[in-house]
């Protein structure tokens, strides 16, 4: 867990606060992005968003459910710190100098490609992030977070090549959570001087960033470190889900109305308005870790415990982290409790789920749900 606050301290110093954007915003969004989002949810089967606050409980997803990892033998040498299925492809980001971006075909765990290489020459990367879409010609996107740029991954030629740059601003570093809804369009979270927002983006509108939802806490004071978290989008069914790290709650948007629904759990939540630095503090509680997205439900990987407590636990051979699921309207699906901890994704057509662990010797770690997706 020392690994994770110095990364975190690491994006506190480098990010600067300098990305534009302020308290008073006005809520200007992309008229023709939002038009396709409509149109889109015609064909959805998802109830109406209800706006407003809902109080619940863990008990809302009913008995935890406990899975027993299986430990996959790779021969390749993966550290990955994100990861993502795509059709019938795994691929990782890996916390190494070379190969950082691996493709492995499932079930087998073949590894069908491997590239990208540390360094601030032309191409190369330090930072960067893995963003998903769901165009069927393109694989993956790349952002590099030290310069804005974006990378494209097709599917035909399974190569990294320069697609665009997102911002001209000057930023030492960005911290955008991504997502593609189609080759001009897309969606992300971001910080700005005094908090974070959700913006649209489309390359053929001025300008081409505009934002659609502010993500502070009504009531709560804070800067940008306050509402760290995990964003997720679902365009078929007009919705976009973000899940917040030192509180148990989740923001659920209608992306055609501009809607907001508040998922608010019962328990401890960080006291805001205090420093930064504080913020980081591994004496903290933390909540939501990561999101894996679908078509028809979002997983999020969720802690409930203060860094320091989870070093603790897996030094002393207690590791477990819980992973829960939600519809897109925000309600409590269920809950597994995972025999490890690390960093996750769903495949929810194999009805597996995969865990790059950070607290043991494996790398990556299989967890199958078969068993409990009729539960």
């Amino acid at each position: 867990m020392k690994k994770i606050l110095l990364s975190g301290l690491v994006v506190l110093l480098l990010h600067g606060c300098s990305n534009s954007g302020g308290k008073n915003v006005s809520i200007e969004t992309d008229s023709s992005l939002i038009k396709t989002i409509i149109n889109d949810q015609a064909k959805s089967i998802l109830p109406p968003l209800e706006p407003g606050e809902i109080h619940i409980t863990n008990d809302a997803f009913g008995p935890t459910i406990d899975l027993k990892g299986e430990v996959l033998n790779i021969k390749e040498n993966i550290k990955p710190q994100q990861l993502f299925v795509k059709d019938k492809y795994l691929i990782t980001n890996n916390q190494r100098s070379d190969s950082i971006f691996m493709i492995f075909e499932l079930p087998g765990m073949k590894c069908v490609a491997s590239f990208g290489v540390k360094g601030n020459g032309p191409d190369e990367f330090n930072f960067p992030q893995i963003v998903e879409t769901t165009e069927d010609s393109v694989l993956f996107y790349i952002y590099e977070m030290t310069n804005e740029k974006i990378y494209k991954v097709s599917a035909a030629r399974i190569l990294p090549e320069y697609y665009l740059t997102l911002s001209k601003a000057n930023r030492s570093f960005g911290d955008k959570q991504i997502f593609f809804t189609g080759i001009r369009t897309a969606f992300y979270a971001s910080s700005t001087a005094k908090g974070k927002m959700i913006y649209t983006y489309n390359t053929d509108s001025i300008p081409q960033e505009r934002v659609l939802c502010n993500l502070s806490i009504k009531g709560k004071k804070g800067s940008w470190t306050t509402w760290i978290g995990d964003f997720g989008v679902n365009r078929n069914e007009g919705r976009a889900a973000y899940a917040y790290k030192y509180f148990k709650r989740l923001k659920i948007i209608d992306l055609g109305t501009k809607k907001e629904r508040e998922i608010i759990f019962d328990s401890k939540e960080l006291a805001t308005g205090q420093s930064d630095i504080a913020t980081l503090e591994p004496t903290n509680i933390t909540h939501f870790w990561g999101m894996s997205a679908n078509q028809e439900y979002f997983w999020m990987l969720y802690s409930g415990r203060t860094p320091v407590d989870v070093m603790n636990d897996n030094r002393n051979k207690r590791k477990y982290i819980y992973v829960e699921k939600y519809d897109w309207n925000g309600n409590p699906v269920k809950r597994y409790k995972l025999d490890d901890w690390g960093y996750f994704c769903v495949d929810k057509k194999n009805e597996m789920l995969y865990l790059a662990s950070t607290a043991s010797v494996w790398a990556l770690v299989r967890y199958s749900m078969a068993d409990t997706m009729k539960r």
